[in-house]
C-alpha cells in the first residue's frame, strides 16, 4: 500500500468510528432527558452504551496516534568504524579465508 492509501484508510476508519460514536452519544443523550422513573428501566443498557462510547473514543485516539506515524520505510545511517589495516593483518589472513 502506498502512503496515501494508508492515510485514506485511516481517515475512513476514523470517520466510521466517530460516526458510530456520535450515534451512541445521541441515544445516550436521549436517555438522559427521560424522567427518573423511565431511566431506571434502562440503567444497565445506558451504562453499557457509556462504556462503548468511551471505548470508541480510545480507539479513535489510538488510531489517530498510529496513523500519524510515517509509514514510509526509514533508512538509518550507521557509522561503521573499520579497524585500521596493517601488514600484520594481511600476514594472518590467508587467501583460503576468501575462497582463493
Amino acid at each position: 500500500m502506498k502512503n496515501t492509501e494508508y492515510k485514506e484508510y485511516c481517515d475512513n476508519l476514523t470517520f466510521e468510528l466517530e460516526g458510530w460514536k456520535d450515534k451512541i452519544d445521541y441515544i445516550v443523550d436521549r436517555f438522559d432527558h427521560l424522567s427518573t422513573g423511565e431511566k431506571e428501566r434502562f440503567v444497565g443498557e445506558v451504562n453499557g452504551l457509556h462504556i462503548i462510547s468511551s471505548e470508541l473514543t480510545e480507539r479513535v485516539r489510538g488510531l489517530n496516534s498510529a496513523c500519524e506515524m510515517n509509514w514510509m520505510p526509514q533508512r538509518e545511517d550507521h557509522d561503521v568504524t573499520w579497524p585500521e589495516q596493517s601488514e600484520k593483518t594481511y600476514a594472518r589472513v590467508s587467501q583460503s579465508d576468501f575462497g582463493g
